[in-house]
């Protein structure tokens, strides 16, 4: 599995040792499971839960395209990724203190503050995610991409997310040891901690310099050529359709555990457990996916993993109307493979849609494919604050049967992929 000995080797292993740290420390600030029960507390507004959930991915992706010019002219991007995220630890940690001292006093100022931080601290992290997914494709041998991103998935978000599922679990069922906001700010210097270790792991990578682009481009100039890109690429621009739909899932992401604890009377420690179980389905899900990876190509992947991911609308309106209960099943057991399946399907997008981006993107051009990507997908990831808007008007049963209209609709475009 391991590359052979050398440069590719070491930073496989760097790479992996990385994200294992730094997705352990993810999981404690989880946008499925943790952030929505933490918006929870100062709101009972399901467009902030969504806004919240929304800004996690949006700012992640929304910047990429827009400084994919400037990342094609250094033949280095290590630095960039590195200075990126220390404004995003500065930003995590400039925020805890404010939670231990006004949370409880200032609920609304608390967080107003917080989205904006959160806001402020992804898009560095979108900055930084850039030059990463480069980093990948200059310093990891091709035939182990994916391989790659599943092992690091299956270890940090899967193996080590399940221990914070249980750290988070004990946390919050002590209510009198820590109460609000004092369990929170636990579990967020935890992140913070985590976090930090592990991108400061990356510093150690081994990196050669890469192909520069010797155009100067501004990013209006980048942005220029994106018609002309997915005109002249039919494949990537097929990618991008399905990866859009696949998106449309989002619309209901945040809401399943608002729907476990408020239709269902779920216990709020029973986040960590759903999280422990959702960490459990990308633990499980991560060794498919690689198998997959290798033995059939990335697009497998993204064809079942689109499949995985139409099974939670489709299953949690099975248990809406009431199919799941009448054989007595408590709705904790009901919930339990909603979150399985969520992370095998997070884990699936994870590996499959970037690996078989670096597939088919080519070489010089690989940062402004992947800024494209990822900055379109930006914009969808505001689906879930627009959930939350339809979840007011309509209800969650008829967003449920939205996202799973969307997903459907991805898996349909999927027949079209080719590998180059």
């Amino acid at each position: 599995m391991l590359p052979q000995k050398g440069d590719g080797r070491y930073n496989y292993v760097v790479g992996v040792i990385q994200g294992t740290i730094f997705m352990f420390g993810v999981a404690f600030m989880d946008p499925t499971t943790v952030i929505p029960v933490f918006v929870k507390h100062f709101t009972s507004s399901d467009f902030l839960v969504g806004l919240a959930s929304s800004i996690h991915r949006t700012g992640w992706h929304l910047p990429q395209l827009f400084i994919a010019g400037w990342v094609e002219r250094h033949g280095f991007r290590l630095p960039i990724y590195l200075k990126a995220n220390t404004v995003r630890m500065v930003l995590l940690w400039s925020f805890i203190p404010i939670l231990g001292l006004y949370g409880a006093e200032s609920p609304g100022l608390v967080l107003k503050i917080f989205l904006v931080m959160y806001a402020v601290s992804h898009l560095a992290g979108g900055v930084a995610g850039l030059p990463f997914s480069d980093l990948v494709g200059k310093t990891i041998p091709r035939e182990h991409w994916g391989t790659f991103y599943a092992l690091r998935f299956m270890l940090g978000h899967g193996v080590f997310s399940i221990l914070a599922g249980i750290i988070i679990r004990h946390i919050l069922a002590s209510g009198e040891i820590y109460p609000f906001p004092s369990n929170f700010v636990l579990i967020f210097s935890l992140a913070a901690a985590l976090m930090m270790a592990g991108y400061l792991t990356l510093s150690f990578l081994r990196e050669s310099p890469g192909e520069v682009e010797t155009q100067p481009r501004s990013w209006s100039g980048v942005l220029k050529e994106v018609p002309s890109i997915l005109r002249q690429d039919v494949n990537y621009r097929r990618m991008f359709g399905v990866q859009l739909f696949a998106s449309g899932g989002g619309l209901a992401m945040p809401f399943y555990i608002v729907v476990a604890r408020e239709q269902f009377d779920v216990d709020v420690a029973t986040t960590g457990l759903f999280l422990a179980v959702q960490t459990a389905g990308v633990v499980v899900s991560n060794a498919v996916w690689g198998w997959i990876s290798t033995r059939f190509g990335n697009r497998s992947v993204v064809r079942w993993t689109t499949v995985c991911q139409l099974s939670v609308p489709l299953y949690t309106l099975w248990v809406l109307v009431g199919q799941g209960s009448s054989d007595g099943i408590d709705a904790v057991t009901l919930f339990l493979p909603i979150f399985f399946l969520m992370g095998a399907a997070v884990s699936g997008s994870f590996v499959g849609f970037k690996s078989y981006l670096l597939d088919i993107a080519p070489e010089a051009r690989r940062p402004t494919y992947i800024g494209i990507s990822n900055t379109m997908m930006g914009f969808a990831s505001l689906f879930p604050a627009l959930g939350g808007v339809l979840a007011e008007a309509v209800g969650h049963p008829s967003l449920f049967v939205l996202a799973a209209i969307s997903v459907a609709w991805s898996l349909w475009l999927v027949r079209g992929l080719t590998v180059r």
